[in-house]
């Protein structure tokens, strides 16, 4: 963000035909190998994002985690939705929760005219507040009734405590894991207690939720 906003400045001051500039700074984490002088991984498939809007007058912020995979082994289930005459799935309580999040804030615009937005403590607080929110305490976790509703909370978790965020979107497409339970197929006696899944390529749904200050 404090990239984004000094670069779009700079334009700005270097080039006054311009009117305005948007910059986007995406930032994908590394780790060096072991001690290696020169060697280094790529941490895992998140990346932050940072869109910055200047003009003469004011300056626009949105930011953004993208690619942010996670799984619950358990404390995840599916119950509490509408049912109908249509409705065939049944309610669950035990399931694995794995989905891909994607998240996008804006910021409250009486900020940018206050001290300085610490926009890595912010994106640093909402990372946090996600995380919390899907897994909970590291002791014993926290369940989830369904993707939807564990979204919303996290949402409200990071305007609790990032009073900068004006308001955040999350998008979750599902990652389906499927209880296996055809053991009898091996004639080996085994019994599914929760603990095979199986990946599926089945058609899902993608699971959005935005939630702002009042």
């Amino acid at each position: 963000e404090d990239f984004g906003i000094a670069l779009a400045t700079h334009l700005l001051g270097e080039y006054p035909m311009l009117t305005k500039v948007g910059v986007e700074v995406e930032e994908i984490g590394w780790e060096r190998f072991k001690d290696h002088d020169h060697a280094w991984l790529k941490r895992s498939p998140m990346t932050n994002v940072a869109a910055v809007e200047c003009d003469r007058k004011k300056t626009k912020v949105v930011s953004q985690i993208r690619g942010l995979t996670f799984m619950k082994t358990t404390q995840s289930g599916f119950e509490g939705y509408l049912k109908d005459d249509y409705t065939l799935l049944p309610y669950c309580t035990e399931r694995c929760l794995a989905s891909e999040l994607s998240a996008e804030w804006s910021y409250v615009s009486s900020y940018f005219s206050s001290p300085k937005i610490d926009y890595k403590k912010t994106r640093q607080t909402v990372h946090d507040q996600l995380l919390f929110g899907l897994f909970g305490p590291t002791k014993g976790g926290v369940y989830s009734p369904s993707l939807q509703n564990t979204i919303y909370d996290a949402a409200c978790l990071v305007l609790a405590q990032a009073p900068a965020v004006a308001d955040i979107s999350i998008s979750t497409p599902n990652l389906h894991y499927i209880p296996f339970k055809n053991f009898d197929a091996f004639g080996k006696g085994d019994t599914f207690e929760d603990d095979v899944f199986i990946p599926t390529s089945e058609p899902s749904g993608s699971i959005f939720c935005k939630v702002s200050r009042s």
